[in-house]
């Protein structure tokens, strides 16, 4: 389960690096950026604490 949260968490936060490059780029819209940002920020202030600050195992 932490490894399956650790692995969301760092998939949403390269989403917010994903997201305004792609809008740089023009590739989307700045409201598909707005909604990408604000879907990957949400996904890891969820997943984050789930792992984050404990201890690894192995």
């Amino acid at each position: 389960m932490k490894k399956i949260a650790e692995t969301v968490s760092y998939l949403a936060l390269a989403l917010v690096v994903v997201a305004p490059s792609l809008f740089y780029a023009e590739k989307i819209t700045l409201e598909a950026s707005k909604q990408l940002l604000l879907l990957a920020t949400i996904v890891w202030f969820a997943s984050t604490p789930l792992w984050m600050g404990r201890k690894r195992e192995g």
